[in-house]
């Protein structure tokens, strides 16, 4: 935001009766930090307080009380797009478990290799290495059991669906309880299509012979999931449950928002969700079109944007002011997530804005393609990049003139 923009800022919001703060940092108002940084759920450590409970949840509650209470053995899929809680449901199946001594097998899904993902599931199978376990090991490998794995998973001609699932279920069923989880599915989607039917035939094999006290769930977005239910309808019609999240709803949203900035208060305060007002969170729930991870983006950069300019109460007037288009390339970069900038400065500096694949990106990022792809189509979803009819991705129009216009300075100093 540039100086003069930010003095207009503050003559109106003064005019408006806000009051402004002469210190820095979040304890004007009265935090001790930005509560909404963590995105995912992985990195907090009490995540059950500021988790807001949705219908999904309690329903996720009764098949983990049947599965431990009565040995069932329960199929099910959770379907929604990014940002909307799907690893948060399978991290607490997980955690439910292991809480009762059984074995949870959890796998992001990082590739569209069924050899590889195979591998990833049955490797987390195997205990820390110990003069025990490296005993059972050898033995094993004499008994012929990692032989034989070996062998299948050596090929994809080599790949015997049943036999791996059998192989599998007898693995699995050494435990009390146990579950299978594959989160991020949709990154097999670029798999060749009869290894994607090799790999769900594997776990229909799998599920028609699940050991007592067993869950398997996988989570997808809702275009892979389509796609792959139509593929192979078989595995599908396996599934006991098909949960669709769905987008939080308003006071959802204001649960969240309380929640986060409740574990980072200092000052007592009788407004829970101060500094916002009422309709300061309505907009953002609108703005993040209910997905949660949209939402925790914009109300980090909201909040962080407020403490720098000394806004306060944060407003809606406050939030369209902050959230409007940047005006300037420098102001857009600086809005972009700090972990997608390295993507966006390359296709902005070594593409001129594109339009640019996903593949040309990942080779100049060094990083993995469908790393890549996943974040280009988030950034995409949050409105920094748009895609084209060819799968391309490129900087939207505002961004293009700003280009245009250091486009059109170069040339201007280079004839002077």
């Amino acid at each position: 935001m540039s100086a003069d923009l930010n003095l207009n800022l503050v003559g109106e919001m003064e005019q408006r009766g806000l009051k402004l703060y002469p210190i820095e940092g979040y304890e004007i108002y009265g935090l001790s930090r930005n509560p909404f940084e963590q995105l995912a759920s992985e990195g907090i450590s009490d995540v059950e307080s500021i988790h807001v409970y949705q219908e999904i949840d309690m329903r996720l509650s009764m098949i983990i009380s049947e599965v431990i209470g009565n040995r069932s053995s329960i199929a099910l899929s959770i379907i929604g797009p990014l940002g909307m809680g799907k690893t948060q449901r399978l991290k607490s199946i997980a955690k439910a478990i292991s809480d009762n001594r059984g074995k949870a097998i959890y796998v992001k899904v990082d590739t569209n290799d069924i050899l590889k993902l195979t591998r990833d599931i049955f490797y987390a199978l195997k205990p820390p290495r110990s003069r025990t376990n490296i005993f059972l090991e050898n033995l094993s490998r004499k008994l012929g059991f990692i032989d034989r794995l070996e062998k299948m998973l050596s090929s994809t001609q080599e790949y015997k669906s049943r036999d791996i699932a059998e192989l599998l279920t007898e693995q699995m069923g050494k435990y009390p309880y146990c579950a299978l989880l594959l989160d991020e599915l949709e990154n097999m989607q670029t798999a060749r299509e009869q290894d994607k039917i090799q790999f769900f035939e594997m776990l229909r094999h799998f599920i028609s012979n699940m050991p007592q006290g067993c869950i398997v769930a996988f989570a997808c977005i809702p275009e892979a999931y389509e796609e792959y239910s139509k593929i192979f309808p078989a595995f599908f019609m396996r599934l006991h449950y098909e949960f669709k999240l769905r987008p939080m709803s308003i006071d959802e949203a204001y649960e969240l928002v309380k929640k986060r900035l409740n574990r980072v208060r200092i000052r007592d305060t009788a407004d829970p969700l101060y500094p916002f007002t009422e309709e300061a969170i309505k907009l953002i729930h609108e703005l993040g079109h209910g997905n949660p991870r949209q939402i925790l983006r914009l109300l980090h950069y909201v909040l962080s944007e407020s403490a720098k300019h000394k806004f306060d109460p944060i407003d809606d007037y406050v939030v369209t002011t902050i959230l409007e288009e940047p005006k300037s390339l420098e102001e857009y970069l600086m809005r972009i997530p700090r972990e997608y900038k390295d993507l966006v400065e390359i296709i902005v500096h070594k593409f001129n804005g594109g339009p640019v694949s996903y593949i040309q990106v990942a080779k100049e990022a060094k990083k993995p393609g469908i790393q890549v792809y996943d974040q280009l189509e988030e950034l995409i979803r949050l409105g920094f990049l748009v895609g084209d009819p060819k799968g391309n991705y490129k900087v939207p129009e505002y961004v293009r003139k700003f280009l245009e216009e250091e486009s059109d300075a170069k040339v201007k100093e280079s004839e002077e």
